[in-house]
């Protein structure tokens, strides 16, 4: 492999930067559940914004930001913005949680995974 000269060095622009990375960490911190992926698509869209020219969500929570939307050709940035969740059903005497489904997730991963439980007054 040939080494890089010190100008190829000093022309490097980092991609990941200290804003990229906390705006990352914010964005698979919120929650949003299917069907109520409205806060992670304003995260989204409001990060992509500076950078776009048009933004929009479609009927299926599709957050779409868009370069030149006028130009015969355009640059479509698009994310689908929800994530796995469950709704508490049952709570027992004892303490146990029943859950059911929300959306198309997968029954067997439930009992490998943390979850946070939000509730009227927050997480809990």
């Amino acid at each position: 492999m040939a080494k890089k000269s010190n100008k190829e060095e000093s022309t490097h622009q980092t991609v990941v930067t200290a804003e990229s990375l906390a705006f990352f960490e914010k964005y698979i911190n919120n929650p949003s559940p299917t069907g109520f992926e409205w806060e992670g698509q304003r995260l989204w869209l409001d990060y992509l914004k500076p950078y776009v020219d048009k933004t929009y969500i479609d009927n299926y929570g599709t957050a779409v930001g868009i370069i030149n939307p006028d130009a015969k050709y355009k640059v479509v940035i698009e994310a689908h913005a929800d994530e796995i969740s469950w709704f508490v059903n049952y709570i027992t005497k004892d303490g146990l949680i029943y859950v059911i489904r929300n959306g198309g997730s997968d029954h067997q991963i439930a009992p490998s995974k943390r979850v946070n439980i939000h509730t009227d007054n927050g997480v809990g």
